[in-house]
């Protein structure tokens, strides 16, 4: 059976991170797959550090599988197969030259994915999500912002938008990082959190306020999955993943006033039949169907290859 190293540097549990720890397990029933990843919730070793040491520890395996930019960089400067899974649409120069000498790239977006034929588009995938609502969480509306604490995830946008809703509701912050903005009763800070589902059972709006190109948001499929309506900015993939209009309501970023009135309708929408849109088209996003399309790309890249592969000299 050939052999497939994953590699992820990811210091922080991002989509691209979460989305390699949830395809793992599927893919190993069918490929043998070890990992290197700076985060233990993906499993493996921890990565070596520094170019050098990822191009040692590429040997002896027929794919390598690279989960972030830089991964994929170093595998470029090798002789070995690799493929890139690509989760953001931001491309550097030097990542468009990896993009070119891999066998496969994986992009979770049409946005942003690299020209060429070797160029898979394959959505992120989610389990399906139906739990309990929190029970720690206060009475009334509340709109819920999930992932890490950050300038460019939008959360001053938010925090504006807030004080000009006609409805009074709670903003639920969920994310580990440091908040940067004033205090607000408003606004509940609840730190890193693991009961995901359960604040989405809780949640009556799901915003993404991001100011940044995203590519696939887990928190976007996830809230679809769960039957709760969005309000997100129009950046990146995320026109690509939701049903404007009737999963979720898009609004342009740095614009707190059309944010504070999307808010307000999705406030307003029959939960009912809104939360049956949603679910149904959720399930075309569903981790069964992204490990599937995941694994035919993998068989691609292990197929023999019809010529000479273009990288650069591989150094020691």
């Amino acid at each position: 059976m050939a052999r497939i190293l994953l590699l992820d540097h990811g210091t922080t549990m991002g989509g691209g991170q979460v989305m390699a720890a949830r395809l793992l397990p599927l893919l190993r029933e069918r490929f043998r797959i070890d990992a290197l990843a700076a985060r233990p919730e993906i499993g493996g070793a921890p990565i070596p550090e520094g170019y050098r040491a990822l191009r040692r520890a590429m040997r002896g395996y027929d794919l390598v599988y690279c989960n972030t930019p830089r991964t994929a960089i170093a595998a470029a400067t090798t002789a070995r197969p690799f493929l890139w899974h690509k989760h953001s649409p931001r491309t550097t120069w030097a990542q468009r030259i990896a993009a070119r000498r891999a066998r496969r790239v994986i992009s979770v977006t049409r946005r942003g994915a690299p020209g060429g034929g070797n160029v898979r588009v394959i959505p992120n995938g989610v389990p399906e999500v139906d739990a309990a609502p929190a029970r720690d969480l206060p009475e009334g509306p509340k709109i819920l912002i999930l992932g890490r604490l950050h300038p460019e995830k939008g959360h001053d946008v938010a925090v504006e938008a807030l004080a000009r809703m006609r409805t009074r509701a709670t903003l639920l912050v969920a994310g580990p990082g440091e908040w940067r903005l004033p205090r607000s009763d408003r606004v509940l800070l609840l730190g890193y959190r693991q009961d995901v589902p359960a604040l989405l059972g809780s949640a009556d709006v799901l915003l993404q306020a991001s100011r940044c190109e995203e590519g696939a948001p887990l928190a976007v499929l996830e809230a679809q999955m769960a039957g709760v309506p969005v309000v997100a900015t129009r950046v990146g993939g995320i026109p690509e993943i939701v049903q404007e209009g009737v999963t979720a309501f898009l609004v342009p970023k740095e614009d707190p006033a059309a944010m504070a009135e999307a808010l307000d309708r999705a406030l307003a929408i029959d939960r009912a039949s809104w939360k049956e849109q949603c679910r149904a088209h959720a399930r075309r996003f569903t981790l069964e169907a992204c490990a599937e399309a995941v694994a035919k790309v993998i068989e691609e890249c292990l197929a023999p290859s019809p010529g000479p592969h273009p990288v650069l000299a591989e150094r020691t």
